[in-house]
């Protein structure tokens, strides 16, 4: 009789293997409108931007990125944990490191644009009004199918040196 050990899950770097396996865990969050689209080829155009959880140090099971808007301004998105484990704290461990990853990049705050605040909210976030982003609203939000009708609310957290 084997005992099954816990799976290992570590979160870092995407690797150049990764964006394939990046956009599919995507797919289900996109089609629920939680997500933006993001194609392979798009992630592989700012795959240092990406962070991947994986199990046993191979398979992609969730991801964050995070997006420079100048200034010391990083957004956090593309946030997604594949349904086997959702609701295990994996997504606040990936927003953690994005934070983590924000600090070492010298952001003075980090937002996103969410439909599900509370994980957010836990970490400290606050609510902000979308005028706050304009690069934002202007670079991504024109072109969302739900841009006259955005159930997104904004939330920033200011940086302070650790």
């Amino acid at each position: 009789m084997s005992i099954a050990s816990e799976p290992t899950i570590t979160i870092g770097p995407a690797k150049a293997q990764d964006p394939e396996a990046i956009a599919a865990l995507l797919v289900p969050y996109v089609k629920l409108k939680i997500v933006l689209p993001r194609s392979a080829a798009d992630i592989r155009n700012c795959l240092p931007n990406f962070l991947v959880a994986r199990v046993n140090g191979h398979d992609v099971i969730g991801s964050v990125a995070l997006r420079d808007f100048s200034d010391g301004l990083q957004e956090i998105r593309s946030l997604v944990v594949h349904e086997d484990y959702a609701g295990k704290g994996l997504g606040t461990k990936l927003v953690e490191a994005a934070i983590a990853m924000a600090r070492q990049r010298e952001a003075k705050k980090v937002f996103t644009l969410t439909v599900r605040p509370r994980l957010f909210l836990r970490l400290g976030f606050v609510m902000a009004p979308m005028s706050d982003f304009p690069e934002k609203v202007w670079s991504d939000c024109r072109a969302c199918p739900k841009r006259d009708c955005c159930d997104e609310v904004a939330l920033v957290m200011p940086l302070q040196k650790p």
